[in-house]
């Protein structure tokens, strides 16, 4: 896994002005905070980063039955036992499209 670098800061209308630096400071692996005036920031991560990022459905059921950490057969023995017991992963379904400023979100 390459380390990511410290990134740069933008406010949110130089980005949108220069959206192309942004997008190759991300896929150089150099994360890009965007920030609003209220305060309020985002990441933009290259794919590869975000996928890397992501944890798996194994990383997943052992945080869920709290042997995070433990990476072996008895910790994801254990967390599957919880989950055939329980008949769910204790996931909550969406129930409606989250909204960006009023329009339905893809």
């Amino acid at each position: 896994m390459k380390p990511m670098a410290n990134g740069r800061t933008w406010q949110a209308s130089d980005a949108r002005a220069k959206l192309p630096e942004v997008m190759e400071g991300a896929l150089a692996g150099q994360p890009q905070f965007i920030r609003r005036r209220g305060g309020e920031e985002v990441v933009v991560l290259s794919r590869d980063d975000f996928e890397r990022m992501k944890p798996s459905l194994k990383d997943y059921l052992l945080r869920s039955a709290g042997t995070a950490g433990k990476d072996d057969d008895a910790g994801l023995s254990k967390a599957l036992t919880k989950v055939r017991a329980t008949g769910s992963l204790g996931l909550i379904p969406r129930s409606a499209p989250r909204t960006v400023s009023g329009r339905k979100s893809k």
